[in-house]
């Protein structure tokens, strides 16, 4: 396995590296966020890349709009989406190139040529500034125009928002779709005569009342609920510090709330050793399960395994709380939990 920095080795470089190297395997990438992403690379192409996660269904219902394209359809094109996006993500992050492709079995299928997404990825990078600057409020209104046909299912669904007279934050909302790509496709309707833009809604903007409902999320302790809305905002915008600052604020409290289930002097063993991992309980373990089951020795207490995880604090305790309620750890010696977590564990900190 090959590990590495992005701000040392930016992904042009990397996606280059791989192309000319025929190197296959699969490539994931943590942005530092707590967002990862991962692409199944072979003979110079992109085979697969990770599904669109499925709890970030219903966001189109908080915006108040739902599209009529199954969300299937849209998949290859969120994924092609989302290579690109990455390109205009602030530097930073992580990447690791695993040989191999157990455990990334359920992706979306892609044929994809590493070269042309680089010179793509380059591309849309050059034209991002101008493109921003073209639309500066999410407020103003898709609109449709003539009567030709789209190109793609994406295209499709943005049009149908545009035949509805939505705003582009409602769009790209209930389509879950990044700023840029939403452009990229209003852009390529404006081109084909199909759409326009104009004028501001007269609502209010779903955006900010997404971020209250998020809050909202926060303060009823439902942390997960809350951290898919920031994480979509985000991915919609990097740049925004205020959505960053609330959801690192909301990471922090749920470490919180996670130690005040499990004491971090307790003690977590692993019912039944290694064997039990292979149970039917077990078998509903993901790889960050197992990550943080293979540091549960006896001996270590909760505080000492989120220390010597290599994920985010964050994650290994949801986990090591996923694997007591499946009945495969207990918590032996258990003493009363601080308020707060021991270390930092929000987005950015791994």
């Amino acid at each position: 396995m090959l590990q590495g920095d992005l701000a040392t080795f930016p992904l042009p470089d990397l996606f280059q590296w791989l192309d000319q190297g025929r190197r296959d395997g699969v490539l994931e990438i943590d942005s530092g966020d707590g967002a990862r992403f991962w692409l199944q690379v072979q003979d110079r192409r992109i085979r697969a890349a990770a599904r669109p996660p499925a709890e970030h269904v219903g966001l189109g219902t908080l915006a108040g709009w739902h599209h009529a394209e199954p969300p299937e359809a849209l998949w290859p094109e969120a994924c092609a989406d989302r290579i690109v996006d990455l390109f205009l993500a602030p530097p930073g992050g992580r990447f690791a190139l695993v040989d191999g492709a157990a455990g990334f079995e359920d992706g979306v299928p892609l044929d994809l040529s590493i070269g042309q997404m680089t010179l793509e990825g380059l591309r849309r990078l050059d034209e991002w500034p101008d493109l921003d600057r073209r639309y500066p409020s999410e407020s103003a209104l898709l609109c449709a125009d003539g009567a030709g046909a789209p190109r793609t299912p994406g295209q499709r669904a943005l049009l149908e928002a545009a035949r509805r007279r939505v705003s582009i934050a409602e769009a790209r909302l209930a389509l879950h779709l990044s700023r840029p790509a939403t452009l990229r496709r209003i852009e390529a309707l404006r081109e084909l005569g199909l759409a326009h833009v104009e004028g501001v809604a007269a609502h209010a903007d779903p955006v900010s009342s997404l971020i209250d409902k998020a809050q909202l999320l926060v303060g009823e302790r439902q942390f997960d609920e809350a951290a898919i809305v920031f994480r979509s905002l985000l991915a919609a915008d990097p740049s925004d510090r205020r959505v960053r600052a609330l959801l690192r604020e909301a990471e922090r409290e749920q470490v919180a709330a996670l130690y005040e289930e499990l004491s971090p002097m307790a003690v977590p063993v692993l019912l039944g050793g290694p064997a039990s991992l292979e149970s039917p309980a077990g078998r509903r373990l993901g790889n960050i399960d197992r990550e943080v089951a293979s540091r549960v020795n006896g001996a270590w207490d909760v505080a000492s395994v989120a220390l010597s995880c290599p994920l985010r604090e964050v994650e290994t305790l949801k986990s090591l709380r996923k694997l007591v309620r499946l009945g495969l750890v207990d918590l032996r010696d258990g003493a009363a939990p601080p308020a707060r977590g021991l270390r930092r564990g929000g987005p950015g900190s791994a």
